[in-house]
């Protein structure tokens, strides 16, 4: 006669095989951040209305935070002989627009949230300032060659437009890509974020949108790679870690993809639990379950409180013969924690099969006979008594 612990794996894809409906059900979303982003674009002209070349602006991307107004990106952009400026692939959001003469600001749009600058997704937004109306002082010095009178004009003129070209050519065609995600055409998403990071390899949300496009085309070294790109021009944002780890995960790169969400957690402690709750939804639509287990083990450490973390720890302890005896407990906390939620009746349903196809927990043979031994000592023991 087999002991229950070597039919375990036979009950394990029994009972998958009973509840197929629900394990399908069950196959999780690990949704990556989808970070949305505009554009802006101005020009700077002097008080007789002339164009101001080498004028710094700059973009701070503002938050409210525990009640007090944060920067959450600051970025420069400098105008080109034109006068003009453009920035594209920016955080959506309220925006201080800035420009500065010798470090030092002499104009400004949206002071605070209440008339700050709004960047919609994909929006193109002109930002324009006319330094008539700049408080008395000098405008910004132009460039160098200009102010000397010195230098190839013509040289200068055709950099210039060589930049504004490179300039507008870059914002088309981040612009583009961003309208093709939109259309969940992703393949043309692809060919225009790829077009963009070659005019312009500083701009890390170029690379970052890339990422995304590879992502939803399950092209996942590819994807992979483009948020390491990101993450090289910004380090310290947190989605694009998020994201790395979800594309190293899905093409097989666990220890990797574990580096990954660790370094998340270094900037943003509090995303552990879903960071690993999404490490373990990636893994267990793999069928990875000893891998997807680890991670839903340690969401749960990271946010005891996480009720669908303890839920997915117990299929993923299905998964495997010799964690079967662990998976009732864990949908029983699931059930302690949200009794009525959208998995209840999933997981009750499923520790009544497991008491019902094993009353004894799982337990070998051995264990049931070491039990029963101490039951019966205990027993006499009370006798003499």
């Amino acid at each position: 006669m087999h002991s229950i612990c070597k039919d375990r794996g036979r009950f394990s894809m029994k009972l998958l095989f009973k509840f197929l409906p629900v394990f399908a059900l069950t196959m999780l979303f690990a949704p990556s951040v989808y970070a949305q982003y505009g554009s802006m674009h101005g020009k700077v002209t002097d008080r007789d209305g002339k164009p101001v070349a080498g004028a710094v602006v700059v973009l701070e991307n503002l938050i409210t935070e525990r009640g007090q107004l944060m920067v959450r990106e600051r970025l420069e952009a400098k105008t080109n002989r034109n006068g003009e400026f453009s920035q594209s692939g920016i955080y959506q959001g309220q925006y201080r627009v800035t420009l500065l003469q010798n470090g030092k600001p002499i104009m400004q749009r949206g002071a605070d949230v209440g008339d700050a600058i709004f960047v919609g997704n994909g929006l193109d937004v002109a930002v324009n300032f006319d330094l008539k109306n700049a408080p008395a002082a000098p405008p910004p010095a132009p460039d160098a060659a200009a102010a000397a009178g010195g230098g190839d004009r013509e040289a200068d003129r055709a950099r210039a437009e060589a930049e504004k070209k490179a300039a507008e050519e870059t914002r088309n065609a981040f612009n583009a890509g961003i309208a093709a995600m939109k259309a969940n055409n992703y393949e043309e998403a692809i060919k225009n974020f790829t077009l963009a990071a070659e005019k312009d390899p500083k701009q890390h949300v170029i690379f970052a949108q890339l990422g995304m496009a590879y992502l939803n085309t399950k092209k996942y070294e590819d994807s992979a790679a483009a948020f390491q790109k990101a993450i090289e021009i910004k380090a310290d944002e947190p989605a694009y870690h998020t994201n790395l780890s979800l594309a190293l995960a899905n093409a097989g790169k666990i220890e990797e993809a574990n580096q990954s969400v660790e370094k998340l957690i270094a900037l943003n402690p509090s995303a552990a639990g879903t960071a690993y709750y999404n490490l373990g939804a990636v893994l267990s639509n793999r069928g990875k379950f000893k891998d997807a287990a680890d991670a839903f083990k340690k969401s749960t450490e990271a946010d005891p409180n996480k009720a669908d973390a303890y839920y997915q720890l117990g299929i993923a302890y299905f998964g495997q013969a010799e964690t079967i005896p662990q998976a009732v407990p864990m949908l029983e906390k699931y059930l302690q924690l949200d009794p009525n939620g959208k998995w209840a009746n999933e997981a009750k349903q499923l520790i009544e099969a497991s008491k019902a196809q094993a009353p004894t927990g799982f337990k070998s043979e051995r264990v049931l006979e070491q039990e029963k031994k101490a039951a019966e000592q205990k027993q006499k023991q009370k006798s003499k008594n």
